[in-house]
């Protein structure tokens, strides 16, 4: 992780600094691999941890490298997917134990306006009016797609509610994570319908990339907003009339 914050600090020769944090991240998933096979309560804490750190870096690595050759959104957000969801049942198998260890006190989420230090979180304007802006946007897009009918009106709305909850939450997390954690809590169903090329579900897809810009000011997530709904809509295909306004919205949204 140290070694990739430093490839993020020096941009302009970075390579070194990126190789050391690839050679660590393959020594950490080796390792940490051994331990999830003789798991005990001793070492649950530390492979919790361990999960959280490896999840970062996977979701650091590419907005760090700024390699758009090899940056393809849906896999990564399926790998990121994978890797929460590992995260998620240490966290679970964590909670379950009696004895939680130096980790009781970070074993729950807060929801309220100061950090963890007592001090007041801060925010600028721009991203509180993008929020709002989402949030609006989400609202034109329920109202469309309610308006299409079909059979996979659930899989739509339950991914809308998730999506809606997350964005309405920042900048705190919640009980599901926030939107940094949207991948883990999407369907099966979903994902399908990305797959297919549905256009709801790409829509509701650069809407999360637009939520994930409101975190471009963390520096394992910089403009992996950008970078996603760039990289959806580098092809050619003719968008549904419907959908022409919400996808020019997105791409204003992230200054594309």
């Amino acid at each position: 992780m140290s070694a990739l914050h430093l490839a993020y600090l020096n941009t302009h020769d970075n390579r070194p600094w990126l190789e050391i944090a690839l050679k660590y991240q393959n020594r950490a998933c080796s390792a940490f691999t051994r331990v999830l096979a003789e798991m005990t309560p001793e070492n649950c804490a530390p492979a919790f941890l361990c999960s959280i750190f490896i999840m970062l870096c996977a979701t650091a690595y590419p907005c760090v490298t700024q390699d758009k050759h090899t940056f393809e959104p849906l896999s990564h957000v399926l790998e990121i997917r994978q890797l929460i969801a590992g995260c998620a049942f240490l966290f679970e198998q964590l909670s379950g134990m009696e004895y939680r260890g130096d980790l009781q006190g970070w074993l729950k989420y807060k929801d309220d306006e100061i950090d963890q230090d007592g001090n007041p979180y801060h925010v600028q304007e721009s991203q509180i009016k993008l929020r709002s802006a989402i949030i609006e946007s989400l609202q034109r897009v329920q109202d469309k797609f309610t308006s299409l009918g079909g059979p996979n009106q659930t899989t739509y709305q339950n991914t809308w509610d998730i999506l809606h909850e997350a964005i309405k939450r920042w900048p705190f997390g919640g009980p599901n994570g926030g939107i940094i954690a949207w991948p883990i809590n999407i369907s099966e169903d979903y994902i399908a319908l990305l797959k297919s090329g549905d256009w709801v579900g790409r829509v509701l897809f650069l809407h999360y990339g637009v939520g994930l810009h409101l975190l471009s000011d963390k520096w394992f997530v910089r403009d992996w907003g950008r970078r996603l709904i760039e990289t959806v809509l580098q092809s050619q295909e003719d968008i549904p009339p419907i959908w022409t306004e919400t996808i020019t919205w997105t791409k204003e949204a992230v200054e594309l």
